[in-house]
């Protein structure tokens, strides 16, 4: 009697292992599928929020290069009306938009009424003061974002219609977008090919 006592108790041991056993592998294939589950839901919110986040750089990046175009081109086009050409590096140019001055002429009178005085009286204002008293105009050659990067800057003359037209072009020689690099369309202002003074972002 005692020996089938302790054969049972044998039995039920083993019996206890196989059902803890049976128990823990559910338990394990349970959480393995949770993992996998985490996993694939990371990567498809990855493959959905990457894009998303990328836009938002490009658009950052490119709203900061546009801004220093845009001032670069007025600066351009105030060396112009001042030399009567472009420049075509930045030492002169941001030298003229930090230290030169442009001429204005006031008028007093009406030169065709006979019953006043009339008079054209000339003066010199700062062009820092006028026009880029809030720039930074020493930092405006580097891409934003890119530490010593410069812009590429170039200027010269066209022939249009039979006159001769000065052009420049200043563009960014490294864009962030990896649209713009495959097609090679980085962002610029003027043209050295067209009397075009734009933006091509306008």
């Amino acid at each position: 009697m005692g020996g089938i006592k302790i054969i049972l108790f044998v039995l039920c041991k083993f019996a206890n292992q196989d059902i803890i056993g049976v128990i823990t592998m559910k338990y394990s294939i349970r959480i393995g599928l949770l993992v996998v589950i985490a996993v694939l839901g990371y990567l498809t919110y990855e493959s959905i929020a990457e894009p998303i986040r990328y836009q938002k750089q490009v658009d950052i990046k490119e709203k900061a290069v546009i801004e220093k175009l845009s001032i670069l081109r007025d600066g351009q086009l105030a060396y112009r009306d001042n030399k009567g050409e472009f420049a075509g590096n930045f030492s002169d140019l941001l030298n003229f938009m930090e230290n030169g001055q442009l001429k204005v002429l006031i008028q007093e009178g009406d030169k065709d009424d006979s019953t006043t005085v009339y008079k054209v009286e000339e003066y010199f204002v700062s062009v820092k003061d006028s026009l880029f008293s809030d720039v930074d105009v020493p930092n405006l050659k580097y891409v934003p974002f890119k530490d010593s990067l410069q812009f590429k800057i170039a200027a010269g003359e066209i022939k249009k219609n039979a006159v001769t037209v000065p052009v420049f072009e200043i563009s960014d020689p490294e864009p962030f977008s990896k649209e713009r690099r495959k097609k090679n369309d980085p962002l610029k202002v003027g043209s050295i090919f067209d009397a075009n003074y734009s933006g091509n972002w306008d």
